[in-house]
Order: structure tokens, then sequence, then C-alpha cells
């Protein structure tokens, strides 16, 4: 049975609610194949109520009595087991909108769609996508899908602040390429550390979310490790939990050891001393050394308001097999077949 997507629903579910109809339409309808489209699609008989707005303007009046005769043949159309199911695993309620006969049958299908649908995949995807949840999810799986469902939010949120703050560094970066003033030029250098220091730490946020969205805890930790933070598997760890999820810190650890040997060096340290960047002393031994003599003629050239471009030092992530995710997944029922 071909299903169809959430998106494609909610665009069909926009279309069929659009009644509005041109004189033409008005004049020649067939009111009972209008009644048994709007039936058959489950739209409710109210929408001849829209219809007849429409082609009042024209002096027409519907056929009611033809209109729910049809109407009452397509809802039975639509009140299926196999439309209850495309309907429930496209997440979306059900509307109360079938005949007692034959609404168990519709009912059926639907409660086994939405089993089907109430899977941690589609509550991240219905959140990173910026979706609405209609609370369709039994007891059983309702409260991980909205854990994984918030999850998706907030990394969502998270990646456009994140974005945002990076565009607004951009823009300083420029100004500061072509300003001449000292006085807005050092204010430049001022507002362009001020943004870096947000959007390290929006970064942090976003890296701490997408480790528990990807149960890919070695990137995490490498993007740490590279970004110059400090070990923070226990933080990631609770972060996770607020979702129901685990964590992989020993995977997290082997990732930031080799992130923090891309971030202890003397072109890292150059970058962080002239952003005014804290320095979380995390290198040691010869890493330190290294980063120190670039930290400090960073902050050098800082405190003297100069400023020279050059991107944040970044390495060749290595290539790591991914844990397996955490997220348990409930026992899917079957779907009716044609």
């Amino acid at each position: 049975m071909k299903r169809l997507s959430l998106p494609i629903l909610l665009l069909l579910g926009l279309l069929a609610g659009c009644a509005t109809m041109s004189k033409k339409e008005c004049e020649t309808a067939d009111w009972r194949s209008l009644g048994y489209s709007d039936g058959a699609r489950g739209i409710y008989y109210s929408n001849l109520e829209k219809r007849r707005d429409s082609c009042s303007k024209y002096n027409i009046v519907p056929d009611d009595t033809a209109y729910m005769n049809g109407w009452g043949e397509g809802i039975r159309r639509y009140c299926t087991p196999d439309t209850g199911f495309q309907v429930g695993s496209a997440g979306q309620p059900y509307n109360n909108i079938c005949p007692p006969d034959v609404e168990p049958a519709f009912l059926s299908g639907w409660q086994q769609g939405v089993r089907q649908y109430c899977v941690p995949e589609n509550a991240l995807q219905l959140g990173l996508n910026g979706y609405p949840y209609r609370g369709v999810c039994p007891p059983d799986l309702a409260g991980q899908f909205q854990n994984i469902y918030r999850l998706g939010v907030d990394v969502r949120q998270a990646r456009a602040n994140h974005q945002y703050l990076e565009e607004q560094e951009n823009r300083t970066e420029q100004a500061l390429a072509t300003e001449n003033d000292p006085g807005r030029y050092r204010n430049l250098l001022h507002e362009l550390a001020r943004l870096r220091h947000e959007e390290r730490r929006s970064d942090a946020t976003v890296i701490a979310l997408e480790a528990c969205m990807n149960a890919d805890w070695f990137d995490a930790g490498y993007r740490d490790g590279e970004a110059g933070n400090a070990d923070r598997s226990f933080e990631i760890a609770g972060v996770c939990r607020n979702y129901g999820l685990a964590g992989d810190r020993p995977g997290y650890r082997d990732g930031w050891l080799q992130g923090n040997g891309v971030y202890c060096t003397y072109d890292s340290g150059l970058y962080v001393g002239q952003g005014d960047e804290e320095y979380m002393g995390v290198c040691s031994g010869y890493g330190h050394q290294q980063f120190w003599r670039g930290y400090e003629e960073g902050r050098h050239m800082f405190d003297e308001g100069r400023y020279v471009a050059h991107p944040r030092p970044t390495g060749q992530r290595p290539e790591r097999y991914r844990q397996p995710p955490v997220m348990q997944q409930p026992e899917r029922q079957p779907g009716f077949r044609e």
C-alpha cells in the first residue's frame, strides 16, 4: 500500500479545505459529485456552506439534497481501514467524521497507522522541520515520542541561533576590513570579540544536542576538543537524560583527545587570543607551549586594536563507526494491505 508522507497530507488538507468557486463553476456544478468528492476526502459536509457563500455572489443556490446524498456516499468511501491507516501513519488525528456503522473499521486502521507513525525517527523529523505534534500517540508511545520531538525542536532552534551568530560575525569581519576610523574600528573589534563569545557558547549547545540526536559521541567529543572546550561528557550526558536518552562517554573521550590535538597549536592560539576568547587551559605539554605562544601574540594584537582575518583552524575529522542509536524502537504493527 502506498503511504502518503506528512507534508503531502498536510498539503492535501489545505487544498481540500478550499471551497472557493467561480461563477462558471457555480453555474455548471454537479452538486452530488461535489458532495461525493468532499466526503471521499474526509471533509465535513459543512464545506457546503463555503461553497454556498461563493455561489451567493452570483445569485446561485446549491442543491443541498444532491450534495448531502453525494457526501453520504463519499464519506463511506473515505471511512475504510486502509484510509484510516494512511491518516494515522501520517500522524494526523481522527476528526470524528465517520458514521457510527463504519467508524470502528476506520479507527482500527487509524490506530495501527498511528503506532507505525509514533517512532523516534518521525518525532525527530517533526521537530527538526518545525511541524506541530498533534498528540496522536497512544500512552505507551507518547512519552518517548514527545521527548524526541522536543529534542528536534531544540536542535532546530539551536542551529538557527548559531547560524545567525555566524552571519553577524561574518558581517562584522567584513566591516573591519573596510573601516578606517580608529574609534569605529575599535568598536567593531570589540563587537567581533563579543560575537565570538556568543558563537562559542551557541556552538557548544549545538554539539551537545546533536550528540543526543545522532548518538555519535565520538563526533561530539572531537568537535568539543577542536573548539577548545573542556571535557563535557558529564554535562552532555545530563542534557541527553532530559530527553530520555543514554550516552557514550568513552566514545566522547576518544573524540575529544583527537580534537584537542587540533586545537592545541600556534595558529589556534593566535585565533583565540586575537578574538579575546577565554582559554580553558585544556592543552598540555608541547601543545600548551605552542598554543600559548600564539595566544599571547593574538592577545597583544587585540590590545593594540589590530586584526588580521583568518579562519578558525580545523582538522580533518577522522572516520569512525557510529554507535547504534540509543532510542529504543517500539514494535511496529502490520499495516493494512490492498
